[in-house]
């Protein structure tokens, strides 16, 4: 049974039997085109070649003979006029149908010449054959006169189908089709008919070359499926052959040896179709399959992210009377979802939000980005309610977990703009709303513009600011809480820009970790401060330890160890100057990669300081699994300092559960003296804050210690 089957499969496959995709039968049309595009142009060669031989060989004879002009061509070369002029209409039209743009001149110069090949068919009447009509040369009369019709109404179908296209009619396909079909027609008509008129001329000619030849040319170049080629190639392989077997004007016959070719000729030809065809609707599923992945997501179904973007550039220019927008949507809790069902049925969970996404827009172009994040064009409208209807459903998903979305939307004002940058303004708004949670929707505003800007500029412009010396570090003096003498910096970087002026460091931070290029802003700062140290040693002052901010971005995008250390080496900096300050929250992104360049630090020398304990990500995992020699308080442990009477018992705790571990302690943010005095009393050994000075330039700082403004502790550490 199994082996009937495939016998059977195999089978549909050859002859065609199995339904084509709509791809593969547009690619099959459009090769037909392409294909009836060279015969015709090789068809009206040949017939001018043969106007110009009648020419030579006959009608100047004629008119020498005293033969009116127009009567000796029309009776030795109308039938080469015909052709000719199928096979100039025919080429035209090709190139029109390849043509995306069907304007109204390349529409008229088809409408034209497929004209004059039916002005041509009108006058079949001054054909002498058929005017005197003889019942011996009634096949040949037959014969031509399905010709005359055949081509009358091939033209008549071009005008027609022409006309539909330039209308904007969809389905092009089916005129194609009806056009290639007529064509063929014509030619296998026009091959039996002067193959028939060769094999009866005389005694010593049988030829049937010409029918021959347009059979090639139909079974070769224009391809349906194998049944229906071998059809339409059957039946008239077959008529002619009666017609030549059965109904001879004279006395000749057809020979054995003919009859056996004929055969193995019409055998050849279905086996080259079959092969033709069998090899386009290969290449046809390849270039499909090669297509869904350029316009699909393969999880989803839906558009693929660039080709949304193509297909949202190309209707937003063709529609200028309406308004569109971009929807950048992003799935709340899909991690935890992710995490505690599977990505197998995440990956389900996607699809149907694709699905709901189709179900609730049906006219939007909707695709996957990347992950969950889902991309919508649309036009504008009163989004909200349609956002909660789907937000519910997507709850409905899983009511353990109950996903939401967040959704940020971007108003296209140009339409010149490039798509990604639209994308990204709509990105950018569900950023911002991810921040406050309040709503699932936020549209992008002036507000948001005139920042996403300067995002962009910080993104665009980092390297230059470095070179420039647009970014300078700012010393922010750490004392001892036991005497308030200078014991060390913090280096904070400040961007002054000769655009936008003191930029908030808030901004373009965010801007470089979200873009991964913190690493150039961290190092930038490094140089900057090895720069400064190198200066005052040169000069034979004193110098202090620095401690630097680096990035959890920056383990995952370079070696922080080895860069540290090269700079340091560079402007010859002791390590026991550089203090290498990790924020908390980096300890749960980069764990090993973080463990491993801590440890590297520590062994070449470099303290290491946990910065912004308690800000939210605290975790005494961090105390028992990381190495730490300074561990640096939150500024929110003093918000409400005088009023919140938890606040002492809680920072109290913390500072004496690291001098217990071995930790060093530091408070930042210290405001007032009554919270400065609390810190030396439970012993936090290093105090900064706006209470001791703000972050100044390197050489207004020297200023305040040349001053006596500070005094530097003899104890550094």
């Amino acid at each position: 049974m199994e082996v009937l089957k495939k016998i059977g499969n195999w089978f549909a496959n050859v002859f065609g039997l199995r339904k084509n995709s709509p791809y593969v039968k547009s690619y099959l049309n459009s090769a037909n085109m392409r294909s009836g595009k060279y015969m015709a142009g090789v068809i009206f060669i040949l017939e001018f070649w043969l106007v110009i031989r009648q020419h030579q060989k006959y009608i100047i004879d004629d008119v020498m003979k005293g033969i009116p002009y127009f009567e000796s061509l029309f009776d030795r070369s109308s039938n080469f006029w015909l052709l000719m002029s199928m096979g100039a209409a025919m080429f035209v039209y090709c190139l029109y149908y390849a043509n995306k743009q069907k304007n109204f001149k390349r529409a008229l110069s088809v409408i034209i010449l497929s004209s004059i090949g039916l002005a041509l068919c009108a006058l079949l009447p001054l054909e002498k054959s058929i005017v005197n009509w003889n019942q011996k040369y009634y096949m040949s009369n037959s014969l031509l006169l399905v010709l005359y019709i055949a081509i009358a109404l091939f033209h008549a179908s071009v005008i027609i189908s022409t006309v539909y296209q330039y209308k904007g009619g969809k389905n092009e396909w089916i005129t194609s089709v009806l056009i290639t079909s007529l064509f063929a027609l014509v030619c296998l008509v026009f091959g039996v008919r002067v193959s028939y008129n060769d094999f009866f001329s005389s005694t010593d000619i049988k030829q049937i070359i010409c029918f021959l030849m347009m059979a090639i040319y139909v079974g070769c170049l224009l391809i349906w499926k194998p049944y229906t080629s071998i059809g339409i190639l059957g039946a008239v392989f077959l008529g002619f052959y009666f017609i030549l077997k059965y109904a001879p004007r004279n006395s000749r016959v057809l020979p054995d040896g003919d009859e056996v070719n004929y055969v193995t000729f019409y055998i050849s030809l279905a086996m080259i179709c079959i092969s033709t065809y069998n090899q386009r609707v290969t290449e046809a599923r390849k270039d499909e399959e090669l297509e869904l992945l350029a316009t699909r997501d393969t999880l989803t179904g839906l558009c693929a992210y660039e080709y949304l973007l193509t297909l949202a550039a190309s209707q937003a220019k063709e529609n200028q009377s309406k308004e569109y927008m971009y929807l950048f949507m992003d799935i709340e809790s899909f991690k935890i979802f992710n995490d505690q069902r599977g990505f197998q049925e995440g990956n389900k969970f996607l699809t149907k939000v694709g699905e709901i996404l189709k179900a609730h827009l049906p006219d939007a172009l909707i695709s996957r980005q990347s992950d969950d994040h889902f991309i919508l064009f649309l036009e504008n409208r009163d989004i909200v309610p349609i956002l909660d209807e789907i937000e519910q459903e997507v709850e409905k998903l899983d009511l353990d977990i109950r996903p939401g979305i967040r959704v940020g939307g971007y108003v296209l004002k140009n339409r010149e703009e490039d798509p990604h940058r639209s994308v990204e303004k709509a990105r950018y708004a569900c950023a911002e709303l991810k921040s406050n949670m309040r709503n699932n929707y936020l549209e992008y505003d002036q507000k948001m513009h005139d920042n996403y800007h300067l995002v962009q500029y910080v993104v665009r412009h980092i390297d230059e600011a470095i070179e420039k010396g647009y970014l300078r570090p700012y010393y922010q003096p750490v004392v001892w809480s036991k005497d308030n003498k200078l014991c060390g910096f913090e280096a904070l970087v400040r961007w002054i820009d000769p655009k936008h002026g003191f930029m908030n460091p808030g901004q373009f931070i965010g801007a470089l970790e979200n873009a991964q290029l913190i690493h150039k802003l961290d190092v930038g700062v490094l140089k900057l401060v090895c720069k400064d140290l190198r200066r005052c040693m040169d000069d034979g002052q004193n110098v202090l330890p620095v401690s630097i901010n680096f990035s959890r971005a920056d383990f995952s995008v370079m070696d922080v160890a080895s860069v540290i250390e090269n700079i340091t080496n560079e402007y010859k900096i002791p390590k026991h100057l550089i203090h290498v300050e990790i924020t908390e929250s980096a300890l749960l992104e980069e764990g090993k990669l973080l463990k491993d360049a801590m440890k590297r630090l520590k062994e070449k020398g470099f303290a290491i300081w946990l910065d912004d304990f308690g800000s939210g990500y605290s975790s005494f995992n961090a105390l028992k699994d990381y190495d730490f020699d300074v561990l640096k308080l939150d500024m929110q442990f003093l918000v409400g300092f005088e009023s919140n009477s938890k606040s002492k018992p809680l920072i109290k705790s913390v500072i004496k559960m690291a001098n217990e571990i071995g930790m060093k302690t530091l408070c930042e943010g210290v405001e007032t003296k009554e919270q400065a005095e609390f810190l030396k009393e439970i012993k936090c050994g290093r105090l900064q804050g706006y209470l001791y000075g703000k972050p100044l330039p390197f050489d207004e700082m020297r200023q305040k210690i040349d001053n006596g403004d500070y005094v530097i502790s003899s104890e550094i550490d």
